[in-house]
Parts: C-alpha cells; sequence; structure tokens
C-alpha cells in the first residue's frame, strides 16, 4: 500500500473541515436554496451558509449554528457593530443567532423526509 500524496492528503483535510463546518455538501446545497434570514428574499442559489457562532481562530463554529444570508448581509454581520447592523437591517445579531437551531432543525426534517 502506497503513502499518500500530499494532495490527497490536503484533499481528505480540506473534505473533513468541510463536513464539521458544514455537515456535507448536500446541507450547503441544500441552504443555498432558502432564503435569506434578514431579508427575506428567495436566492435561487445565492445565499451563503452563514456561521452565527465563532470556533475560535482559523475555525468556524459547527454546522448546527449556521443560517442562510445573502453574501452582503453576511459581510455586514461578520464586520458590523452590533448597533449598526440593527440600524441597517431593523434585527439584531442576536435575533439572528437564535434562528440557527430553527435551520439545523429544518434540515433534520429534510434528511427524515428524503429517508
Amino acid at each position: 500500500m502506497r503513502d499518500k500524496t500530499i494532495r490527497e492528503r490536503r484533499k481528505e483535510i480540506q473534505d473533513q473541515r468541510q463536513r464539521v463546518q458544514f455537515h456535507s455538501p448536500k446541507r450547503i446545497e441544500f441552504f443555498r436554496n432558502l432564503p435569506c434570514e434578514v431579508t427575506g428574499e428567495w436566492s435561487d442559489g445565492n445565499v451563503v451558509n452563514a456561521h452565527t457562532k465563532d470556533g475560535g481562530v482559523g475555525r468556524r463554529g459547527p454546522y448546527t449554528s449556521i443560517v442562510p444570508l445573502w453574501w452582503t448581509v453576511h459581510t455586514d454581520f461578520d464586520e458590523m457593530p452590533n448597533a449598526k447592523f440593527e440600524e441597517k437591517y431593523g434585527r439584531t445579531k442576536q435575533s439572528v443567532r437564535d434562528r440557527a437551531s430553527h435551520y439545523h432543525q429544518l434540515w433534520l426534517d429534510h434528511l427524515e423526509d428524503a429517508a
């Protein structure tokens, strides 16, 4: 049995990180087809999986803390102070974070329906 190449090992590490952060490519695609949590607009695949909790330096929180957000809303969520975000969107960042459990349950229900 041969040793893995650096490229193969990097791919394994990338796949493992993606499973931890997002669960699976199917889950990523499922979220991309949901409306943005903040604006309520449907995405046609343009919504990103936004982590609402940080897992520490260089990591993201668990995939259970994800909400669907437009890219610009996601950027604002990450970079704006709480007060400015609330002024712009009429929502607190905490109210967005609180919805993560709803989306996790939506994903679990989707898996159950698909089985």
